[in-house]
């Protein structure tokens, strides 16, 4: 809920920015803590809530980004020729404060699993000694190298777009095709995963590097060639098919490396873990465009990065193929409603501090 003003308030501030550097504070500093806060708990939550269905759950919540992506394109152009880019950020300051009364939904889960006593020290509250399990490291430095290049087509598929002829909004377009392979793709993803037929780290390096060669196929495009513009638009919605069934992957595969008493914990360094991978990713990228002149090093860069990280999850337990047979996975317990059963689960009550058995779950 907290996140839900901080965002608007990044937004709103950024309306009146007289400067780069109001921009900076506003959208990047205020903005993204408040994303941050919204992210995390609300995926952690989502995940502990579900079991027999988890990735498709994630997938479903993630299906959202899609959905925006897919509607915000063409809409804030509409925006920026209506009331500016000025007017454009306000109304949606307006829009991202409704994160708020989404976060009053969340309600909190006790699970057996849960740690019975609070964390000894920062770093166990924090989460890092999840680092030194070589499961969670090795999938920290894949998911890093990933984060490096995922958000390239977020920054600059648009100007890309309008780098090779596009118009405004033709650029739309593109951005548009790749969120409806993003959307769709997220939900198929997480049905699969929860199929059991493919182990979920094989499956997650799979579609990462699918993403990645996708980001390259985005960049091999040339204006010259006769209907670039309709290969642009397929590349750019084959990238968003293969991000979008990478997305619910990453978090879902989480309670099989930590385990859910540790996955709130999880959920926020893969944040972290990726964001730290876009700190190198756009700003590399945009460098690459100053000194070619074009975007296509940038978008072969990035690729690469996310190629090398997808290569690095095939160290994952069960991501490469077993010399041997091996016992059949354990099948998940019935639950009520998708929920973790009763016995299992827990609800705080606002009135007190002590955990209560959940019964209507």
């Amino acid at each position: 809920m907290v996140g839900g003003i901080i965002t608007s308030l990044g937004f709103i501030l950024s309306a009146f920015a007289s400067s780069l550097l109001h921009l900076y504070l506003g959208l990047g500093l205020l903005a993204g803590c408040g994303w941050a806060l919204v992210f995390a708990p609300t995926l952690g939550t989502v995940s502990r809530y579900f079991s027999r269905r988890r990735v498709l759950a994630v997938g479903l919540a993630l299906t959202g980004n899609g959905v925006a992506s897919l509607l915000l394109a063409p809409v804030v152009q509409l925006l920026l020729d209506a009331f500016g880019w000025r007017g454009a950020l306000l109304l949606l300051g307006a829009t991202t404060l409704h994160l708020t009364p989404c976060g009053a939904l969340l309600r909190p889960l006790a699970l057996s699993g849960d740690p019975t006593t609070p964390p000894h020290s920062p770093l166990n509250a924090l989460g890092l000694t999840l680092f030194t399990h070589p499961a969670f490291a090795m999938f920290a430095l894949g998911t890093t190298l990933v984060g490096a290049g995922y958000f390239i087509p977020y920054v600059h598929l648009a100007p890309h777009a309008l780098d090779l002829g596009l118009g405004g909004y033709g650029a739309a377009l593109v951005v548009a095709g790749a969120a409806v392979g993003d959307a769709g793709t997220r939900l198929v993803s997480g049905w699969l995963a929860d199929r059991g037929w493919i182990p979920l780290p094989r499956l997650l390096a799979v579609t990462g590097a699918l993403t990645g060669l996708g980001l390259v196929a985005v960049g091999l495009v040339k204006e010259q060639e006769e209907g670039w513009a309709g290969t642009l638009l397929a590349a750019a919605g084959a990238y968003g098919m293969s991000a979008g069934a990478f997305a619910p992957l990453v978090f879902g595969v989480l309670p099989g490396l930590v385990g859910l008493g540790s996955i709130l914990q999880a959920t926020g360094l893969v944040m972290m873990l990726m964001s730290l991978g876009g700190l190198l990713g756009p700003p590399l990228s945009g460098f690459l465009r100053d000194v070619t002149g074009d975007f296509k090093a940038s978008f072969l860069v990035c690729g690469s990065f996310i190629l090398s990280g997808s290569f690095i999850y095939l160290t994952l337990p069960g991501a490469l193929p077993r010399c041997h047979s091996a016992p059949p996975p354990s099948i998940p317990p019935p639950e009520q409603g998708e929920l973790l059963p009763s016995p299992e689960s827990t609800l705080a009550s606002p009135s007190n501090p002590h955990s209560i058995p959940n019964t209507t779950c």
